[in-house]
């Protein structure tokens, strides 16, 4: 019963911090939630065939539900059967042509041409690439030349699109970048390319210093967050035009970072992505952290990340519809 007892304190506790995700809790929540639901799982098991006890079973039944409800890769598994996103131009969706967008933390060593150039996207946001160059080199291969770019040097990013940027804002302190853009349909799109706060790495959760760390850290992206935001909505010449946020977020998808942008904007993966959700590490993907969010006025209709040689992030793509 010891057992049993330890497995239902571990599941209340968890339940509740991925719920409300308290800072001072941060170096627990930063684990996705089926690592603690393994333990529990565990000891349910472990209690079943040590004294054969049903109250195990419905721990076990009770773990188990609680996984796959608030896992975040649980949601993209189970959507068999939904049309999936593949390598290759993009398909029409309802008799609509699409808007493909791709975001890439490049890491430094990734060349962006082989890695985006058989998904012929319309918008691509980079972080970690260390040339402007390479830039140069992606518009002349996927539009002949004819479309535009912007590269920041200090902060590494850079933004793509199938058309012309027509208006720039430097986001002062942090690695973020705003600009403006005029598809070949005519449309107008707001876009925001972000590369927000390394995460902390220290997981000696026994370390008074981590849980520090694990706080401070988490609040420092909330910060940054709000900030470009608060630069998005003000600045803006056109707010009601579509808005796509992109980038490198360095926080799972459970963190509470991306609070700040419900309800306005939608991750497009959490609404309708196949296959593993997670994109970091690029071998053994546990969390995901890069995510494309769009305005109410942008659909999204598929998403999925996709393995690239190098750099140590998955890419993420996905297709919209305008509404």
């Amino acid at each position: 019963m010891a057992l049993l007892g330890l497995s239902l304190a571990l599941h209340l506790f968890t339940l509740i911090l991925y719920v409300r995700l308290p800072l001072r809790f941060a170096a627990f929540t930063v684990f996705p939630v089926w690592v603690w639901g393994s333990i529990g799982l565990a000891l349910g098991v472990f209690s079943f065939i040590a004294y054969r006890s049903r109250l195990s079973l419905l721990t076990v039944l009770i773990w188990t539900f609680t996984i796959l409800i608030i896992s975040d890769e649980a949601r993209s598994l189970g959507r068999i059967g939904m049309e999936p996103l593949d390598e290759g131009p993009p398909k029409r969706h309802a008799g609509s042509k699409v808007l493909r967008v791709i975001t890439f933390n490049c890491a430094g060593r990734t060349n962006p041409t082989d890695a985006v150039r058989g998904f012929k996207p319309d918008i691509i946001f980079l972080q970690e690439i260390p040339h402007a160059y390479q830039l140069k080199h992606l518009i002349d291969d996927l539009f002949n030349g004819a479309g535009d770019y912007r590269y920041d040097r200090s902060k590494g990013c850079g933004v793509i699109v199938r058309g012309s940027i027509n208006g720039e804002i430097k986001v002062p302190k942090y690695r973020s970048q705003l600009l403006s853009a005029e598809m070949p349909n005519g449309r107008h799109l707001q876009l925001l390319n972000v590369h927000l706060q390394p995460a902390a790495t220290n997981l000696r959760l026994f370390d008074r210093e981590c849980w520090h760390e694990h706080s401070q850290n988490r609040n420092l992206r909330q910060i940054e967050l709000s900030y470009a935001l608060g630069m998005l909505k003000q600045k803006t010449s056109h707010p009601r035009n579509p808005t796509i946020i992109a980038g490198d977020f360095n926080a799972p998808a459970n963190d509470v970072v991306y609070r700040l942008l419900n309800p306005e904007f939608t991750d497009a993966f959490d609404e309708v992505g196949t296959g593993w959700a997670n994109t970091y590490h690029r071998s053994l993907p546990l969390l995901r952290i890069d995510h494309i969010y769009a305005s109410e006025r942008l659909v999204p209709v598929r998403s999925r990340a996709f393995k690239r040689t190098k750099s140590d992030h998955r890419m993420v793509v996905a297709d919209f519809i305008y509404r």
